[in-house]
């Protein structure tokens, strides 16, 4: 699997924990990445990725240059998620380690939920009034009391 087709079902799996389905749109962007290799593995470049139908609009994008008149973006796999008219960017650098990447997605994912839900413990602790917590445990990405981060509550994607 595609390292953006990853980025993109991960991404899905979070936003749905955390109660967003259907609500955001995921859009990947890789940047550094040789456009024959990515041709490849997906068909022609500019051609949608085979996801999954569902409650989101996903794309791929081999960019190289910035994107409109925002600066050049460093290499890696770029993730935007918009809703309404609020959006989040993560950047994922290459090289990173899958669980660290997967981590780093939830916690900055779970950060712009809270925000644009006023506050709301996303995804919610059973029996605490505090929000999970994103962790890598035992080398694996995990939803954790933050109480008690020795408790797994939850595999995150």
């Amino acid at each position: 699997m595609h390292p953006t087709e990853l980025v993109t079902r991960q991404a899905e799996a979070i936003v749905n924990r955390l109660g967003l389905t259907g609500r955001c749109e995921i859009s990947v962007v890789t940047v550094g990445y040789a456009s024959t290799a990515i041709a490849g593995e997906l068909g022609h470049p500019s051609t949608p990725p085979p996801f999954p139908a569902g409650a989101y609009s996903s794309r791929l994008a081999v960019q190289s240059g910035p994107l409109d008149d925002e600066p050049p973006l460093d290499d890696g796999i770029h993730l935007l998620v918009t809703a309404a008219d609020e959006s989040t960017r993560v950047h994922l650098p290459p090289g990173m380690d899958d669980v660290e990447a997967v981590v780093l997605l939830a916690d900055r994912l779970q950060n712009w939920a809270i925000e644009l839900t006023h506050g709301q413990a996303l995804p919610p602790c059973p029996g605490h009034p505090h929000p999970m917590s994103a962790a890598a445990v035992d080398d694996s990405a995990a939803w954790v009391c933050p109480a008690r981060p020795e408790q797994v509550l939850l595999p995150i994607a």
